[in-house]
């Protein structure tokens, strides 16, 4: 009965030394884009919150105002939060527009760019991105 108590209790531990691996592992990151347009170009902040799905793997959600209202565009991404990171994510609202961004980070800065993708599936041009730790 004794040796059952103590594998159940380690049994226990391993879950509670696991766990948190699965829950709260979000990486937020902010930053700033700039979306070329022909009109001019425009630009905000934008906050950048990554939710791990699996080894490189996040689902992701960009979060910025455009025209003076908040948006969030989600999706997923692969790669490294400290290496090469490309991904697509969706607009939210009726309309909804596929957007693929790609980058890089170099001292803990994540630069990139980000690009529409046509109905045709080719990729025109949209803007850049950088993202880095808040603290």
């Amino acid at each position: 009965m004794t040796h059952a108590i103590r594998l159940l209790g380690l049994a226990v531990l391993l879950v509670l030394a696991v766990a948190p691996t699965f829950a709260g592992d979000d990486v937020t990151l902010e930053g700033s884009f700039i979306w070329a347009r022909e009109d001019g170009e425009r630009n905000g902040a934008l906050r950048a919150v990554f939710t791990p799905t699996g080894k490189g793997e996040w689902d992701v959600a960009f979060h910025f105002d455009w025209e003076d209202a908040p948006r969030v565009f989600s999706g997923t991404c692969s790669g490294s939060l400290d290496g090469e990171l490309a991904g697509n994510v969706v607009s939210d609202g009726e309309r909804k527009m596929n957007f693929r961004f790609t980058g890089k980070f170099e001292d803990g800065t994540f630069s990139g760019t980000h690009g529409l993708v046509t109905d045709e599936g080719g990729i025109r041009d949209s803007g850049t991105l950088t993202l880095s730790s808040k603290g």
